[in-house]
């Protein structure tokens, strides 16, 4: 089986709306530094029980670059009860910006343990 390259076709934006630069070519202030991913796994677990299977950077969604969020730090979590959670921080600061997925407050820890 030979498989060959297809033309893609580019469509027009709607309303004559710009086409927003690649994640890569975006610049980055130059005082940012995004937390080290071991604070990330260890504030991420501190809340949840779990264990972090993924965790990527990833440019935020509006309503986040709104709240002057630069950058995302994506944490797919596994827990104890086998759910699958999404998990978006801020990567300056680490504050918690989205948690989705079933079994969230099965997997919540106690204020006490934390």
């Amino acid at each position: 089986m030979i498989l060959t390259a297809l033309p893609v076709a580019t469509l027009p934006m709607p309303g004559g709306a710009q086409e927003m630069p690649p994640f890569a070519s975006m610049p980055a202030p130059a005082d940012f530094r995004p937390m080290p991913t071991r604070q990330v796994v260890r504030r991420v677990t501190a809340r949840y029980a779990g264990r972090p299977i993924a965790i990527e950077l990833v440019p935020p969604f509006p309503p986040e670059r709104d709240m002057d969020v630069q950058l995302v730090y994506r944490v797919r979590l596994l827990t104890e009860g086998r759910d699958l959670l999404d998990i978006r921080l801020d990567a300056r600061d680490g504050r918690f910006l989205e948690v989705a997925g079933h079994g969230q407050l099965q997997a919540r820890r106690p204020a006490g343990q934390r």
